[in-house]
């Protein structure tokens, strides 16, 4: 039987049912404790949006499951999730603020597909949001970061994506009243002291009915029976360990030596794809359509690689650093204002099993060297070198705890790394938004394609420091 020929033979096998969700357990945090404990209070007991998401709300006392993330996540963001049914013929207006952060977003999720996976469908950025009128859009380029009023009104519409969108409107996809609809704001990077949300605070709810009822607050919750179930959007644990078990090396697989960069596609191309070894094949079986998967972000372009310490003790990932604004600690414009990315980040994770995130860091965390180069070093604690700090030219970061999900097969040696290129300039040509065939990744990207080796300490430590 051949490598295709078997996967397809063992995805058949497993059921959607075999889908597991496995809460994160965040070493790194953005926000200030007193901080994140404050977000978590101010917007906790909304009755449609579910409490804030992310590292910085995983592991507080009272936090819930959906409050975890385990979508292999950044650790810059806050998460704002509702699940809910919108009664026949009826829409939804929210009337919200613009934030002082780098980044905010609305997105509808899609339905499951293949292998439960649910991939972002429409979906608006702060860019192209309109402002009410009297305010102004502080994410546009050259608008003061600081100003004000910053109000705008967002509808939610039943029925497919029309070919011209009105303005300010996301649209469900169905009409089907029986669908529970998922749906999601990003906030990035909220500038410091500001709470997760930039302190826009959340959106106020207006449910309009089709008999042309306007109905608000608690009202409205009850009509929309909003839910608060973690996502399951993860992969089948035993269809994973059967792939590595029937990999041509089971003891390391899919990780290769030197690491393996491409681009995120989609579930079955990137994860149950990258067992099969030739390249035509794993296309023809999988074909690599950027349909998403693990909630993507549609404004995001993910690359990824599957990495071993069997192969060396650290691993390094380098390349060109993309511009973007530094907002932090607090900027009142856009610097620079023609930027190639509005966020960048670098990320420790888990098997897809669980999607854990161990550690990341982003964009204004890095240094860099000469033609804005970067290098970051990446290993246990107690594998790290003198010489991986920033002082030297380095950024650390923890591996963490391997493939993490409960099973004696769950390798502790064995991690995915994964990087973020968000909201890229559409003028900047090497970014990955514009791989557009797998396999081309670093013929498109050149110098801001990643590149990876594996090292031993002693072996990395001979590098010196590059910052003395």
């Amino acid at each position: 039987m051949s490598v295709s020929r078997l996967v397809r033979a063992l995805i058949a096998s497993f059921v959607l049912t075999l889908l597991i969700a496995v809460p994160a357990r965040a070493n790194l945090n953005f926000l200030p404790h007193h901080i994140a404990v404050e977000t978590d209070r101010k917007y906790g007991d909304d009755c449609f949006w579910a409490p804030p998401k992310g590292m910085d709300y995983a592991d507080l006392p009272n936090a819930i499951p959906i409050q975890k993330p385990n979508l292999f996540p950044d650790v810059g963001s806050t998460y704002f999730v509702a699940q809910y049914k919108l009664p026949e013929g009826a829409s939804l207006t929210f009337h919200g603020k613009f934030g002082h952060q780098r980044y905010m977003s609305w997105t509808m999720f899609g339905r499951p597909g293949e292998l439960g996976q649910i991939a972002s469908a429409d979906n608006l950025r702060d860019l192209h949001i309109e402002p009410d009128k009297g305010s102004i859009n502080p994410f546009l380029p050259g608008r003061s970061r600081m100003g004000g009023p910053r109000n705008y009104t967002l509808h939610v519409v039943s029925g497919d994506l029309p070919a011209k969108p009105a303005p300010n409107t996301i649209y469900t996809q169905t009409t089907d009243p029986d669908v529970r609809l998922g749906m999601s704001i990003r906030n990035y990077l909220p500038d410091r002291g500001r709470d997760g949300t930039g302190d826009a605070g959340l959106p106020k709810l207006v449910l309009n009915l089709e008999d042309g009822t306007r109905v608000r607050g608690e009202e409205a919750c009850g009509m929309l029976d909003p839910i608060e179930d973690a996502s399951t959007s993860t992969f089948p644990a035993a269809l994973w360990k059967s792939l590595v078990a029937g990999s041509s090396d089971p003891v390391n697989a899919p990780a290769t030596n030197p690491p393996t960069w491409e681009k995120f596609w989609n579930a079955l191309y990137n994860v149950a794809g990258i067992f099969i070894e030739d390249p035509v094949e794993r296309a023809e079986t999988y074909p690599p359509d950027e349909i998403g998967g693990f909630q993507n972000n549609p404004d995001t372009s993910y690359l990824l690689t599957p990495v071993s310490r069997k192969f060396g003790r650290l691993i390094t990932v380098s390349g060109k650093m993309p511009t973007f604004p530094k907002t932090l600690p607090e900027s009142e414009g856009w610097n620079p204002r023609d930027y190639q990315v509005r966020y960048w980040s670098m990320c420790a994770g888990s098997s897809p099993v669980t999607g854990l995130g161990y550690d990341c860091v982003y964009d204004q965390q890095v240094p860099l060297q000469k033609n804005r180069r970067y290098t970051i070093v990446i290993g246990r604690p107690a594998d790290r070198p003198a010489n991986a700090k920033r002082e030297c030219g380095y950024r650390w970061m923890n591996f963490g705890k391997g493939e993490n999900y409960d099973d004696p097969a769950s390798r502790p040696y064995v991690d995915t790394l994964y990087t973020r290129f968000m909201a890229a300039d559409p003028s900047f040509e090497q970014a990955p938004q514009n791989v557009d065939v797998a396999g081309t990744e670093k013929q498109v990207m050149g110098p801001y394609f990643p590149t990876s080796r594996y090292w031993s300490k002693s072996e990395f430590a001979k590098l010196g420091c590059k910052g003395k």
